[in-house]
């Protein structure tokens, strides 16, 4: 006889079996709930495929499968540019409203947003840029002779403050005057909200005063072409041009990453969000039993983590201060935390750290044999290791001492204490001219594979400053694709920030006119919140 529990695992089967009538459903023993319970499994699985089938048919519906992306793509004929599957997902979803907007400033700054994801993820959202992507044609800012008789489109269709009632007409901004007036300031300025609290597009305040910050987004003074070749610097004032500007990258360091979210409670929930937000709180004690557990906090600063007895799970969290672990015959996990101080391990088993910087690394206690740490996806200001320590896209800003150690797709941006022969493995890594050479010494067996010693380009070297290890844009091309996989070396790997910038670039190179060429500009000023002025009576 059946147990009678065959129909529970199924939802269908138990709706079939509560719609039979009561009298079937009293006299059952358990056997017709079974068989429902199997009939119901069997339509589950036919209304899951169908389900998936019509998921899969949307690149945007949350359960639509990652391998269906390039048939999609090949249906609308979009070529997948993205390196990461949720821009790719947008470029498909988008494809046909850009492609009836090709060519437009509005779908140049769509792509560079969604391909580029430059926008800043702060822990407190009021430290958000609103517009993290800037356009500027170059063929505007080009120096050209005014033609009499020609009418002047309002002040407010260029995207410029209104004249206050009696100014002068040769501060029309409609007027291509190439000389700047002295006498006035020319920046990008806010409005007050609307009444109903809705913001108001930033303008342009004295269109032909002198720069405030010349060569940046809010620069609109007219030039000569720039014939040089076009970089972040130089070659952006030209007809044939459009200057991208858009928010640099930060890397582990944001605007108030050591404040964390300052938000009076209750904040809305945000469940989009990977990771939640840090937010100031009290160091708890290490417990008597289980692990020692820290997640999404902002220790004050100076205040050290000392773990004695049991194991560390440190998650999300920024320490400013030391991490101390003494704890013997355990294994330590640090993940997406920020540790200005010094990390020292001088007991325990492996220390495992993911998406994490560390001013300093440093292992006591251990062999050349036997791995005392494994770093992945992390920026070190330096490290010393007397055991066996594996790095996985690695940044090293400072110097490096180890005994061993297996390293892939890292960056040593310092000095590296050489020790050959003791059974080091590097590959795909950036290391200085003398070290690479003492590693690959004719005769005797190659210990750095595939490396380069060219010397890199931050954006930042300070660590705890906004875009700390975040190669530049002219680094050289064996770092900026030197990795295995194609991506750049170091701790941004995982951030895909350089395939990104190439994947803006090819987008764009289909989506402007033919002739024409963007170029990305990182600029901090995009970062900095814009002064509110009120609008002049005319």
């Amino acid at each position: 006889m059946s147990s009678g529990s065959g129909g529970t695992g199924s939802g269908l089967g138990a709706q079939l079996y509560g719609l039979l009538p009561e009298v079937y459903r009293t006299r059952d023993n358990g056997d017709l709930r079974d068989y429902l319970g199997s009939c119901g499994e069997v339509l589950d699985l036919v209304r899951g495929v169908m389900a998936q089938r019509l998921a899969d048919a949307f690149p945007d519906h949350p359960d639509a499968q990652g391998w269906t992306l390039p048939y999609l793509a090949e249906l609308l004929d979009v070529k997948l540019l993205s390196p990461a599957e949720p821009e790719q997902r947008r470029e498909l979803s988008q494809a046909v409203s850009l492609r009836q907007r090709k060519g437009t400033p509005g779908s140049v700054v769509q792509v560079a947003q969604d391909v580029g994801q430059y926008a800043w993820d702060t822990e407190d959202p009021r430290n958000e840029p609103s517009e993290p992507v800037y356009l500027q044609e170059g063929w505007r800012r080009v120096a050209v002779t005014p033609r009499v008789g020609q009418p002047l489109l309002p002040p407010e269709s260029l995207g410029a403050l209104p004249l206050p009632a009696g100014a002068p007409a040769r501060r029309h901004p409609a007027l291509p005057a190439a000389t700047v007036d002295l006498r006035y300031l020319s920046r990008k300025v806010a409005l007050p909200p609307r009444g109903d609290g809705s913001s108001l597009p930033p303008l342009q305040e004295n269109v032909h005063g002198i720069p405030a910050a010349p060569g940046h987004f809010d620069d609109v003074s007219r030039r000569t072409p720039d014939l040089r070749r076009p970089s972040a610097r130089q070659g952006q004032v030209h007809p044939k041009r459009v200057a991208v500007f858009t928010l640099p990258r930060v890397g582990f360091f944001p605007p108030g990453w050591e404040f964390g979210d300052t938000r009076p409670l209750p904040v809305p929930a945000e469940p989009s969000r990977v990771l939640p937000r840090r937010r100031q709180g009290p160091l708890t004690p290490e417990p008597e039993s289980g692990d020692y557990v820290l997640e999404n906090l902002v220790l004050p600063e100076g205040e050290d983590v000392i773990v004695g007895n049991r194991p560390l799970v440190m998650r999300n969290c920024v320490v400013q201060g030391n991490v101390y672990i003494d704890a013997f015959d355990t294994a330590h996990v640090i993940e997406d935390s920020i540790v200005t101080g010094m990390v020292t391990k001088n007991l325990g088993n492996e220390l495992v750290v993911r998406r994490s910087a560390f001013g300093r690394l440093q292992l006591e206690a251990g062999t050349p044999d036997v791995v005392g740490a494994t770093v992945e996806d992390s920026l070190l200001g330096s490290l010393e290791s007397t055991a066996l320590i594996t790095l996985l896209s690695v940044t090293v800003l400072g110097s490096m001492d180890v005994a061993r150690c297996f390293a892939n797709d890292s960056l040593f941006a310092g000095s590296v204490t050489p020790r050959p022969g003791v059974g080091n493995c590097f590959r795909y890594c950036r290391l200085p001219e003398a070290t690479l050479g003492a590693y690959t010494v004719e005769g005797q067996p190659a210990e750095a594979y595939a490396c380069t010693s060219e010397v890199p380009r931050f954006r930042a070297t300070v660590f705890g400053a906004p875009g700390a290890g975040v190669l530049a844009s002219d680094s050289g091309a064996r770092l900026l694709d030197g990795a295995e996989d194609g991506g750049e070396l170091g701790a941004y790997r995982h951030r895909r920030y350089a395939l990104r910038d190439e994947a803006v670039l090819a987008r764009l190179r289909e989506s402007l006119p033919a002739g024409m060429s963007a170029i990305l500009v990182p600029d901090e000023r995009l970062g900095l919140a814009l002064p509110v002025v009120t609008p002049p009576s005319t």
